[in-house]
């Protein structure tokens, strides 16, 4: 029994010396160097980066940019200088200011027109015609002579009792005024009548011009003027 473990031992020692003559001769293998693996990995990743960028670049359409628009040239402003009159200096060195006059145009008086209507309530008239001594007749100072106008009621009521074609304006040349007393000398509205004053040639030679109206019978004045004018020569 002894004999086979003394045998068994012998021979694993016998294999030991074996297999260790066997690797003596071997020469080792190398050792892998961490650093080198890492820097060879970091390479060929940024170079891989680096086709896909080149890639993609060429892939992009390129933008053309617009080229910029030029500036008008703005038109230097004017330059404003003013204007200086000299004034005028006296002995003493004091400034006489320059009064400049405009010129105006003339103005001349309103003159009242036998077209002029004012009626009054329902009270209206206007001048129809000359019945006698037209305008610019010539008389001699002193002559008499009746002047007769017809006038038309041209308002919404009759001419009543009261009413009256009395002087208005002008140069009075006659007496009056001539007052509608009796029922029959009314005038309707829309009626007409002649209204005759006697009237007198002054005595110093000019041209003359009187005007007459209607009077309500509350003194109002109404309706268009009835003028005579005439020219006094001896």
């Amino acid at each position: 029994m002894r004999l086979k473990k003394y045998l068994g031992t012998t021979a694993a020692i016998l294999l030991a010396f074996g297999l260790a003559s066997c690797n003596i001769n071997k020469a080792p293998e190398p050792t892998t160097d961490a650093n080198a693996v890492y820097t060879s990995v970091a390479s060929t990743m940024i170079a891989q980066l680096n086709d896909q960028l080149t890639q993609t670049s060429q892939a992009v359409t390129p933008t053309t940019l617009a080229s910029p628009t030029e500036l008008s040239t703005l038109a230097p402003l004017p330059t404003l200088s003013a204007a200086l009159t000299p004034a005028n200096t006296n002995a003493i060195g004091s400034v006489t200011p320059l009064v400049v006059l405009t010129p105006v145009s003339s103005i001349s008086a309103a003159v009242p027109t036998t077209s002029s209507s004012t009626a009054v309530g329902c009270a209206d008239s206007i001048f129809i015609q000359d019945i006698t001594i037209p305008d610019g007749t010539v008389e001699t100072p002193g002559t008499v002579f009746q002047k007769v106008w017809r006038m038309q009621n041209t308002g919404t009521c009759a001419w009543g009792g009261g009413f009256k074609f009395a002087f208005a304006y002008g140069t009075n040349l006659g007496i009056g005024p001539l007052t509608i007393t009796l029922t029959t000398d009314s005038v309707p509205a829309g009626g007409s009548k002649d209204f005759g004053i006697t009237l007198t040639a002054p005595s110093v030679p000019n041209t003359y011009t009187g005007c007459w109206k209607m009077q309500t019978n509350q003194g109002y004045w109404f309706g268009q003027a009835a003028c005579v004018t005439i020219k006094v020569s001896k």
